[in-house]
């Protein structure tokens, strides 16, 4: 990727991606803590079900806390790169990115060492795709962002 001189201030997306991540790991306190039983609408497509996923998405590498923590962080290395040497365009895209993997990644890192796995909490429930949360969309929305991005630039 050719180096951009950095002209443009990035203070404002650190702020949005702090208060994401922020909003994030409030969510799945807020879930743990306080939502005592599963809920759904439309016949069982919509809702709130709390589980947990020591994995990444759709839990792959389940199980291994531990290396999904590691590949997480080399992730986010790559991305910091690319958000200090990229044009403008992508950045909204780059930092919704990092935010969601950092919102999963303090969860994960918390979890290893209090002792419960490194597991991450998921709870919205969308028809057949299993459960995610808030920094899990973040992931998919930036990197949906991102293609379409691409693609445009192609055009």
């Amino acid at each position: 990727m050719r180096r951009f001189k950095r002209s443009i201030n990035l203070k404002k997306y650190y702020i949005l991606s702090s208060s994401l991540i922020l909003i994030d790991l409030s969510s799945k306190y807020y879930v743990k803590n306080y939502i005592t039983e599963d809920y759904f609408i439309l016949n069982n497509l919509l809702g709130i079900e709390l589980t947990y996923n020591t994995g990444i998405a759709w839990g792959m590498f389940s199980g291994h806390a531990e290396y999904t923590l590691v590949l997480s962080l080399l992730v986010c290395g790559w991305l910091l790169t690319q958000i200090h040497n990229s044009p403008k365009e992508p950045l909204v895209s780059l930092f919704l990115i990092l935010s969601g993997a950092l919102g999963n990644i303090s969860e994960r890192l918390f979890g290893l060492i209090t002792g419960n796995g490194g597991r991450v909490t998921d709870f919205f429930v969308l028809g057949p795709i299993p459960n995610f949360n808030i920094a899990d969309s973040l992931i998919t929305i930036g990197i949906t962002y991102l293609f379409i991005d691409e693609f445009r630039r192609k055009k």
